[in-house]
């Protein structure tokens, strides 16, 4: 992604729901951002004890995806998923102000890059759920979609800004409910092109089943282990480095 790291400020916070804190970002620096970046992520340089850290080799920093950018002042909307793991992203967007500042990398490109297919499977949850809502908005307005997001409250449910269908699937048991979303699926003539965003353990298994039962490339595959069950962001983070060197 492009290492373009802006001065941001804090224009405004609110808890959405029970899980998800909305913040919104403005900077002089934003200039550039238009409606064609929702959907697209950057990278937050998490503030140490209130003061921001604009070093990228030195910054805790995580991936969001920009829910809105505002036309007038290119403002972004990022939302934080809150009361449901522990690190010092969710930390910050709990305490954070108007006018605390912060530093932002990016934006960088979409995960998913082919807009001309037939047929999409779009499955995330609420991490995941921003980068689904732009990806619905760029879809052919002719193609299939199904689209899954799994949700631990009927409050959890935002508006995704579009006409086509969302299932949310209400469960704390996601394992079970998007595996069993898979069964829904109809016959197809194409094998669809699949973005998937969602705990680690859960994206495996769901891959798995995507290739084996449901005879989908691997190739056609688009998918990312946000968050791992069991491991706070900070220790997930080492793992998947610690991966990465031993691959």
């Amino acid at each position: 992604m492009a290492k373009k790291v802006r001065k941001a400020t804090v224009l405004s916070t609110q808890q959405i729901t029970p899980h998800l804190q909305r913040i919104v970002l403005g900077s002089e620096e934003f200039t550039d951002l238009t409606s064609d970046h929702i959907g697209s992520y950057v990278k937050v340089l998490i503030p140490k004890n209130g003061v921001a850290d604009f070093n990228l080799k030195t910054a805790c920093m995580r991936s969001y995806t920009i829910q809105n950018v505002n036309k007038s002042n290119g403002a972004i909307t990022l939302d934080f998923v809150i009361n449901m793991h522990q690190g010092p992203a969710t930390n910050w967007a709990k305490a954070a102000k108007v006018g605390d500042e912060l530093a932002i990398a990016g934006p960088g490109p979409k995960k998913l890059d082919n807009f001309t297919h037939p047929h999409y499977i779009l499955m995330g949850d609420l991490t995941s759920v921003n980068a689904i809502k732009g990806y619905i908005k760029q879809l052919p307005i002719n193609a299939k979609i199904d689209a899954f997001i799994h949700a631990p409250t009927d409050a959890d449910i935002i508006s995704l800004d579009s006409t086509r269908q969302v299932t949310w699937l209400i469960t704390t048991t996601p394992e079970v409910e998007m595996a069993n979303a898979l069964t829904t699926l109809q016959h197809y003539e194409q094998p669809p092109i699949v973005f998937m965003a969602l705990e680690a353990g859960l994206v495996r298994d769901l891959k798995a089943a995507l290739t084996n039962t449901h005879s989908i490339p691997r190739g056609n595959i688009v998918a990312s282990g946000y968050w791992k069950k069991g491991l706070n962001s900070e220790n997930y983070k080492l793992e998947r480095q610690a991966n990465k060197q031993t691959a």
